[in-house]
């Protein structure tokens, strides 16, 4: 049975600084400390832990921030061991998260993802119902990160109306008849065999994605088999 709860003691915030070297495999540069995540749950931020009987598997981390004048939670981290990938556990510490926040009368959350990371995509605007207005090239220079060693960390802005969430999930018969921008269907396995090919798909959807949203489009949906294709599904950007 997994446990979400805040993180309440010095060894929650340690194994929050272990878990992110396991899943990210970064350097202890790119890690974010136990002394600035205690400091954000201090002042109105949220950390939260998923426990498996008392070992960490997952967190979530964010704080207050503003989108123009609209307070925002901008929620900076989230991370889940691969064994506990597919049992729900990502899901239960953003709705967690989600709760806490609107307690404090918050109903925006945002947060930043990889354009290529499909099964990210899924999980952002398929199930949880967000959507995608702006890109940011090279967000956070270079990484350390398994997932982005010797590559643009190009990151989509997600966001989250936590009321009424508006990104949604279509068949790939339904993506076909709208305006769509394809991805990799699995970037990790290409970025072991040819990472050539990742720096090239990563231009490409710089380049599609700026240039719709310039248009005044947004990412509205997302679809995807799983297996050999994964698209982004365009609308229309709303107020």
């Amino acid at each position: 049975m997994i446990r979400i709860a805040r993180a309440s003691e010095i060894a929650h915030y340690a194994d929050i600084e272990r878990l992110q070297k396991d899943v990210w495999q970064f350097e202890d540069r790119e890690i974010i400390p136990r002394n600035e995540l205690i400091t954000i749950a201090r002042n109105g931020g949220a950390v939260l832990g998923a426990w498996d009987g008392e070992t960490m598997v997952g967190f979530v981390f964010g704080f207050l921030g503003l989108d123009g004048k609209r307070l925002q939670h901008a929620s900076r981290m989230v991370a889940v061991l691969p064994e506990y990938r597919n049992a729900g556990v990502g899901r239960k510490l953003k709705e967690a998260q989600r709760r806490l926040v609107m307690r404090q009368g918050v109903t925006l959350m945002t947060w930043t993802f990889d354009p290529l990371q499909s099964r990210n995509a899924h999980f952002n605007i398929a199930i949880l119902g967000g959507t995608v207005r702006d890109y940011i090239v090279d967000a956070y220079g270079p990484s350390t990160s398994v997932f982005n060693r010797g590559l643009p960390t190009d990151r989509l802005v997600l966001r989250w109306e936590l009321k009424k969430p508006r990104g949604r999930k279509y068949t790939l018969g339904e993506a076909r008849a709208r305006r769509t921008v394809a991805i990799p269907v699995d970037v990790n396995a290409m970025m072991k065999t040819d990472s050539g090919k990742v720096l090239s798909e990563r231009l490409r959807v710089r380049r599609e994605l700026t240039s719709a949203f310039a248009a005044g489009w947004e990412i509205a949906g997302f679809a995807s088999d799983g297996k050999s294709e994964s698209l982004y599904v365009l609308g229309r950007r709303r107020k």
